[in-house]
């Protein structure tokens, strides 16, 4: 009888055991560990915007927009 309550003992020793082995290496593994300072960033392109139509040329006429074409059947 005394071998049975000794083993029930031992048992939940060796389990907390384990518990406090498992939980002290998952808590170390989570460490903070020092982090390295990003490398400096590099100026952006400066993009400038270019006016999107050319002036127009006032030396010339305007197009007109469509040509009336007529034809004569005889």
């Amino acid at each position: 009888m005394k071998g049975v309550i000794m083993m029930k003992a031992l048992k939940k020793i060796l389990f907390l055991l384990g518990i406090t082995a498992a939980l002290a290496m998952t808590a170390s593994a989570q460490r903070n560990d020092p982090k390295k300072p990003p490398p400096p960033k590099e100026k952006p392109p400066v993009v400038t915007p270019q006016p999107k139509d050319p002036p127009k040329d006032p030396k010339k006429p305007d197009k007109p927009a469509y040509v009336i074409v007529a034809t004569k059947f005889d």
